[in-house]
């Protein structure tokens, strides 16, 4: 092997290094710059989505407070048939609007009754 072919590969290899590196950085940098961009608008697409949930979420504890406001506020008779007493207490800590409950020791369903899945 002739010592002219050893320097002539040489050569060849590092024109093709210079090449890949001078055309594969910038593509490289693009396509960062592309995913960092995608990523942003990811990121604010669920920050408005975050954002309509909470709005929603208040909409509906509004709606919540104001069905509580006009059971509160129903006539006398209305309240006595329901088993509502008049208070200024929330709905979640008021036991005879939570529906009904087993008595004490007594479970709603019996174990032998129960199907296993």
């Amino acid at each position: 092997m002739p010592p002219n072919l050893i320097g002539l590969i040489i050569e060849a290899l590092a024109t093709v290094m210079v090449v890949a590196v001078g055309i594969g950085l910038p593509a490289l940098a693009v396509v960062a710059i592309k995913f960092f961009k995608f990523k942003e608008r990811e990121l604010a697409m669920e920050m408005e989505f975050r954002q309509k949930s909470q709005l929603k979420e208040l909409a509906l504890d509004e709606r919540v407070q104001r069905l509580e406001d006009a059971l509160t506020s129903l006539d006398h008779d209305v309240r006595d048939k329901l088993g509502i007493r008049k208070s200024a207490t929330p709905l979640g800590s008021r036991p005879e609007l939570e529906g009904p409950r087993a008595p004490q020791g007594e479970t709603l369903l019996e174990p032998s009754r129960t199907k296993a899945r």
